[in-house]
């Protein structure tokens, strides 16, 4: 300290005051401190953020800053993430000219789509008309070929509600997808969903309009099957249709956490090298990797899926990088 600086300090504390001390330079985000080769294990999914996009079928709101192109960026900037899964209705444009430059803007933050997922309602492998079987083995296709345009590396179904009963029509139909997609270079996966057919998005989500179904065939009343009991059936459904897995830990409906284990176990060995991360009060989360790590030896994507926006998304973030 010089004479200077010296009477300075000296006059302000006979004064009694407390001059500011010089601003320290802004802290690096916490994401430099993690191992790039578990970041690269990461991905994020634009659905946590869907209240904060602005999109054609939302309201405007002054929370709505977030724009498709600038997604990637942010995840890079934020939580040094490069890699992105997107909702099939967050992309606004099937243009060409649009799937190119969004497909720049994710590379421009030297960045990947790993996945789209798609919602077609009631247009599902296990709706009960083969009409509307068909429009959704269509669409599917319509979005494979974007996510080679975008590229992506896999596309996730919406599987509705699988049932005994509607079974072999689910095989035949996932089957026609997956073969497609591979064709493609695309790997087309089913997640586990422990409740009823819902939807990504929930209420949020767009909704779907379809022309009217004609009346299904009778049939024996299919009971849906939810949580550990649906298990075996889709793993039955996605073998069959030589597809892949992509367990949502969150979705499974696993009420603890040998339930969940047991879920991880099973669909292992179909792995799209995807899965959707999530905590929950049943279990605990880094458990689940450690298992999924060391005793499965995964070595896949953990997509965060949050409902809370970066809330939540950090939450699940800190947990699996300092696990991982």
């Amino acid at each position: 300290m010089d004479r200077r600086e010296f009477l300075i300090a000296s006059a302000a504390g006979a004064a009694g005051v407390a001059f500011p001390r010089p601003a320290s330079p802004q802290a690096a985000p916490a994401w430099k401190s993690v191992r790039p080769s578990t970041l690269e294990r990461i991905s994020i999914m634009t659905l946590n953020f869907q209240s904060l996009l602005k999109l054609p079928d939302y309201p405007d709101s002054p929370d709505r800053t977030l724009e498709p192109f600038t997604i990637a960026e942010m995840l890079a900037d934020r939580y040094g993430v490069h890699k992105v899964e997107f909702q099939h209705y967050h992309i606004p444009s099937t243009e060409t000219s649009y799937l190119k430059e969004l497909r720049a803007h994710i590379e421009k933050s030297r960045s990947r789509m790993t996945q789209i997922n798609v919602e077609f309602g009631q247009l599902n492998i296990s709706a009960p008309t083969l009409r509307d079987r068909l429009m959704a083995i269509d669409l599917t296709k319509m979005w494979i070929d974007h996510a080679v345009a975008l590229g992506a590396q896999r596309v996730m179904i919406n599987q509705g509600q699988p049932t005994q009963e509607n079974k072999a029509n689910g095989i035949a139909t996932l089957k026609t997808m997956a073969d497609y997609g591979r064709s493609k270079g695309i790997i087309v996966s089913v997640e586990t969903r422990g409740g009823l057919d819902r939807g990504r998005g929930g209420a949020n989500a767009p909704a779907t309009t379809n022309p009217p179904s004609p009346a299904p065939a009778p049939q024996t009343n299919p009971t849906p099957i939810s949580g550990p009991g649906a298990w075996p059936l889709l793993a039955e459904i996605i073998k069959g249709a030589d597809a892949y897995s992509n367990v949502d830990v969150g979705g499974a409906g696993a009420a603890n956490q040998e339930e969940l284990h047991q879920c991880l176990r099973m669909f292992f060995p179909m792995t799209a090298g995807s899965l959707h991360t999530r905590v929950s009060p049943q279990w605990d989360l880094a458990t689940a990797i450690r298992f999924l790590e060391h005793d499965l030896g995964y070595t896949g994507l953990y997509n965060i899926e949050a409902a809370d926006g970066h809330e939540g998304t950090q939450r699940i973030f800190e947990v699996v990088v300092s696990t991982l």
